[in-house]
């Protein structure tokens, strides 16, 4: 029996069982969907955070104290270890560097025109400007230069958001009581990995006497540090490390600073969303196996309303190895059909979904390839035991049976 018959015949047979056989499919569709719509959330996701680190900088390094885990100012409050300025003049030393500043982070009330509200403050050295300069570009007014003392640069939500007033350049914004000169304020970045649009940028030695009850002498929240172009931020940071280890007399183990480069992100990102890929990916594949499940059930009971039509089919000459492969390609083809039908709800949906702006997603070709694979082997492997069954049939028996 040629190939194309088998085909022709399974056709017919699905199209003579239409509901049963469009609810088996139905269980592919679901299966297949569901791996290529979750995959494509955590590679959207993967996409989308690593897009945002770019602006954190190939050649940055921040160094924090050890209990830091977030990138939120309020989080730069140790329980185990601390920096301080003596760990700034230490590390600038490196000839490798380009920038270098201490930062102090904190949170603060600041009042506009009888409002009153909880920002967060960065006080740095106006060189942070330069070291993230995607992050940190201005819709007005001027950066924070050296000379000055009470001024800050705002971010775009404080500016026009969060009041219901709008300060401009030139604007007094009270922050912890002290009268401030708004110098400049930021383009909007969105929720970025490198957000500014809700912080307040001030001098270092005004977040210094603004945070002194909650920092000990000379502490600092973090230093941010840029590599000179050409130099490997790696291997700098692995120099910064002895420095400090020494400094603070503790050894690898007991390190009580963390040391962040662009790397050891995307270390961690590769992690993460590895482990949410396997998770989903093993979730969508278990749904995919019940749908497998569902097509056995399917052959078997269309071997039992078949019997005779098989009797039949062996009596006019048909071998048994030739109604094993009529019976595969039966159960191959609910596997296509719901590979194929599963792919294009995945694509549409990711298509919604990604639209939205709710939640990244991304279509990922190998992926849909992949699953579209994995379902006609389901559909192969699901069909191997009735398309036996129905090859070892007698013929005699088969045309005698009610």
């Amino acid at each position: 029996m040629k190939l194309s018959d088998m085909v022709s015949y399974s056709f017919n047979a699905l199209q003579y069982r239409k509901l049963r056989s469009w609810l088996t499919v139905l269980g592919i569709v679901v299966g297949i969907a569901t791996i290529v719509i979750l995959i494509g959330l955590v590679q959207g996701l993967k996409d989308d955070i690593t897009e945002e680190l770019q602006g954190f900088g190939a050649n940055t390094i921040v160094i924090s104290p050890r209990s830091v885990t977030t990138a939120a100012p309020s989080s730069f409050i140790p329980t185990k270890g601390k920096l301080y300025m003596n760990d700034y003049e230490r590390v600038k030393r490196i000839g490798s560097i380009e920038y270098i500043t201490p930062i102090i982070m904190g949170r603060t009330y600041a009042d506009y025109r009888d409002e009153e509200l909880t920002v967060s403050i960065y006080g740095a050295y106006p060189v942070l400007f330069d070291q993230t300069p995607e992050s940190t570009e201005l819709e007005s007014g001027r950066k924070l230069t050296d000379a000055d003392r009470k001024s800050a640069v705002i971010g775009n939500n404080i500016a026009h958001e969060l009041f219901d007033d709008e300060l401009q350049v030139s604007s007094k914004l009270y922050l912890s009581g002290e009268k401030f000169t708004v110098v400049g304020v930021m383009e909007k970045t969105g929720s970025s990995f490198t957000s500014f649009d809700d912080a307040v940028f001030i001098p270092f030695d005004e977040a210094e006497t603004m945070f002194r009850d909650s920092l000990a002498e000379d502490e600092i929240s973090a230093i941010r540090i840029t590599v000179k172009e050409g130099e490997d931020p790696e291997e700098v940071a692995d120099e910064m490390e002895i420095i400090l280890l020494s400094a603070h007399r503790v050894s690898e183990d007991e390190k009580d600073f963390t040391i962040v480069t662009s790397a050891f992100i995307n270390e961690q990102l590769e992690s993460i969303t590895g482990v949410l890929t396997i998770f989903m990916g093993a979730i969508a594949g278990i749904a995919l196996i019940v749908g497998g499940v569902g097509i056995s059930n399917t052959m078997f009971m269309s071997i039992l309303e078949r019997t005779k039509e098989i009797g039949t089919i062996k009596a006019i000459g048909a071998t048994q190895s030739d109604i094993e492969r009529m019976f595969l390609v039966e159960s191959s083809l609910i596997g296509l059909v719901g590979g194929l039908a599963g792919l294009a709800i995945a694509f549409v949906l990711i298509l919604i979904i990604d639209f939205s702006g709710l939640v990244p997603a991304t279509f990922i070709p190998w992926v849909a390839f992949g699953a579209l694979a994995f379902s006609v082997m389901i559909g192969i492997i699901a069909g191997v035991f009735p398309a036996r069954q129905a090859a070892r049939l007698d013929p005699i028996e088969a045309l005698r049976y009610e």
